[in-house]
């Protein structure tokens, strides 16, 4: 299947299509660095958009592994590192932890900078998620039983329950992959390698900003349950679209959190 399949598109549309649905999901800084210095990017734009806020407590080092999608042990050697940078710091006690440093400096951070140049890759990425998470959430509105749209519910019930960004990514992901299973499309392993590179661009949000993503999922079960595939459709493009204001890249306009 081609771009050249659908009639009335211009020669540049047609190159265009056949690039986004052919090329291999990935990235091309990102996947040089290692899963410490993934970490540290991600950790460290969040302190640069003012996602992470100075004198901010860090959810446990295990919460944020499984946020990150990556190892305890690589976790905690990012989040040292940083502490060692003076971006972070460790207190003792019972209110202790990882906190944001009050004034953390401004490190000139490879790890970040390659963030910053896949920016292009990542734009390619969310084309690629838009187009293939449209046909399965098309093709999950004509299968998803209610006992299906309960669990996604209840995904959605988890994420909003979530004190911090970390916590809600786990309901939030496993939502997707459920959906992405309920569409029962042979190319769904194909999707998901998309999804989870994309995942690696994400960087932790605060909870209250979350709402609106929430939303959508509730919308698209909502459609699964009428069995409206173009709802459901459009939901998933308006859902996916947001990525595009939200994400590293699309967060310098927007004012520090204070």
């Amino acid at each position: 299947m081609t771009a050249k399949n659908i009639s009335g598109l211009t020669h540049a549309e047609e190159r265009e299509i056949d690039r986004l649905l052919h090329a291999a999901p990935g990235a091309a800084a990102v996947t040089r660095l290692s899963a410490v210095e993934t970490v540290r990017a991600r950790i460290l734009l969040s302190v640069e958009h003012g996602l992470l806020v100075p004198g901010g407590k860090l959810p446990g080092t295990e919460l944020i592994a499984a946020g990150l999608e990556v190892s305890v042990i690589t976790a905690r050697r990012g989040l040292e590192s940083l502490v060692e940078d003076g971006v972070l710091e460790r207190r003792r006690g019972r209110n202790g932890g990882t906190f944001v440093a009050q004034a953390p400096p401004e490190l000139n951070d490879v790890a970040v900078q390659a963030f910053h140049d896949d920016v292009p890759e990542v734009l390619r990425l969310i084309d690629q998620r838009s187009l293939m998470e449209s046909a399965i959430v098309g093709q999950a509105a004509l299968n998803a039983t209610e006992a299906q749209c309960q669990q996604l519910e209840e995904l959605i019930r988890l994420s909003a329950s979530a004190a911090n960004w970390h916590e809600h990514h786990i309901p939030d992901t496993k939502f997707h992959r459920l959906v992405a299973e309920i569409s029962a499309l042979p190319e769904v392993p194909t999707y998901l390698s998309s999804y989870e590179s994309l995942l690696k661009y994400f960087v932790p949000y605060p909870q209250e900003k979350l709402n609106e993503g929430r939303g959508h999922h509730q919308q698209l079960v909502e459609a699964f349950r009428k069995r409206d595939a173009l709802a459901a459709i459009a939901v998933t493009r308006e859902h996916v679209d947001a990525l595009r204001r939200e994400m590293f890249f699309g967060l310098h306009s927007e004012p520090p959190t204070k």
